[in-house]
């Protein structure tokens, strides 16, 4: 069996953690594309201790909950437990917006550990059994045309124009890469609560909000699926996450001096 690594990842967090990583990137993906295993915002894949030590026989199981943990702990997965029996304890992973942003910026090579780099590299397997394999993951390369009804009138959207769109404007944040049935619904929800060109300015001010592109005292960075929520939405085009304005540190003491000044001679600030 081979197994496959992204190199930008291996450099950054090592040559395990990257085996690991690529696997649950391809079972993500997987239930991204069949939209299945979606919970609070995210697309997760799962398994049982004992199933990934059949994957990776070479490591042992209290070697592999490590490097899970490892990952855990650097703040590129999370894990929870959507399993519908309370006793069940298989753990549940999925990728934060911090390690999304992290991969994406990794240089997207590939290797082989048979060092058979002359040859495909084939996904690594996963034990989880209730993947569709017949799924289609290029079901979304077709332009998509949906009627969406604004003040009494159909109008054709291309929802897959909204995708690349946002790709485009907002730059700074992780890219969408599937238009998945739950993100088709809202996009055309917002459209029909605010039209069109309403999506376009929420993209163009989320693009120049350094607070959403990760300009911020925890690192943390907007997603699509958030911006998309009616509340977020809203916020963002009334300009809550816009740039402040900043005075400059050296000019700070001249306008608290004229400041003062104005008020001993007008008796009133200028700020007012």
């Amino acid at each position: 069996m081979n197994y496959s690594f992204d190199i930008g990842v291996a450099e950054k967090l090592g040559v395990n953690a990257a085996i690991v990583i690529c696997n649950i990137q391809f079972w993500i993906k997987k239930n991204q594309a069949n939209d299945k295993h979606f919970h609070d915002g995210r697309y997760w894949t799962f398994n049982s201790m004992r199933a990934w030590h059949e994957l990776f026989p070479f490591w042992t199981e209290r070697q592999i909950r490590k490097i899970l943990d490892d990952l855990v702990e650097k703040n590129i997965i999370i894990k929870g437990n959507y399993n519908e029996m309370k006793y069940d304890r298989t753990l549940w992973y999925a990728f934060t917006d911090y390690g999304i942003t992290i991969l994406q910026t990794c240089q997207m090579k590939e290797t082989s550990l048979s060092i058979q780099s002359d040859k495909n590299v084939e996904p690594i397997p996963d034990i989880n059994t209730d993947i569709n394999t017949d799924v289609n993951t290029d079901r979304e390369s077709t332009p998509e045309t949906t009627e969406i009804e604004l003040a009494g009138k159909p109008e054709k959207v291309e929802l897959n124009n909204v995708v690349v769109e946002f790709n485009q404007i907002v730059s700074r944040l992780p890219k969408v890469t599937a238009l998945t049935p739950k993100r088709r619904n809202t996009i055309q929800q917002r459209i029909k609560e605010h039209g069109r060109e309403a999506v376009s300015v929420c993209f163009f001010k989320t693009g120049k909000s350094d607070f959403l592109c990760g300009v911020n005292d925890r690192g943390w960075m907007a997603s699509f699926d958030w911006i998309m929520k009616p509340e977020n939405f809203v916020k963002i085009l009334e300009g809550n996450y816009d740039n402040k304005t900043q005075i400059p540190r050296n000019m700070q003491g001249a306008l608290s001096n004229l400041q003062n000044q104005f008020e001993m001679e007008q008796g009133g600030s200028i700020f007012d």
